[in-house]
């Protein structure tokens, strides 16, 4: 999988997330996993409580933003790439989806406030198999 952002420059930061509602909706789960060009690796997961699968998977989102602006210097930091295989959320969040949801509505706005404060963010849906180490980590945590 390529650690490059779509104008083809290298990335400092990648993250995965991934979220999921057991049964849905159900107990939420929510998973991500930073790693920076230099090496070093984060993982978080958490069980936030009851929701549907948009609720988990915005969640991690938000969660995974929330992390990298714990963990990332914004003065060195040039490039984040965050991927996730829910395209609800990932096209909600840029905006792409015409038919906004007014349930998402506070997670959009948290999520879009977040993605803001972060330096050259790029949000990109990928494919499930192709998450499949932040759904590892969601499914044996």
């Amino acid at each position: 999988m390529s650690d490059t952002l779509t104008d083809g420059a290298k990335t400092d930061w990648l993250a995965w997330f991934d979220g999921s509602a057991k049964p849905n909706p159900g107990v939420c789960k929510i998973a991500c996993i930073l790693r920076s060009s230099d090496g070093e690796e984060f993982q978080h997961t958490s069980t936030i409580g009851h929701g549907d699968s948009s609720d988990a998977e915005y969640q991690a989102l938000i969660m995974t933003l929330k992390l990298l602006m714990e963990t990332i210097d914004p003065q060195a930091t040039k490039s984040i790439l965050i991927r996730g295989d829910s395209q609800v959320v990932i096209y909600d969040a840029l905006n792409k989806d015409n038919g906004k949801s007014a349930l998402l509505t506070h997670y959009r706005e948290q999520a879009q406030h977040l993605m803001q404060t972060l330096p050259n963010l790029e949000l990109k849906w990928i494919p499930r198999h192709k998450n499949c180490e932040a759904d590892l980590l969601l499914r044996t945590s």
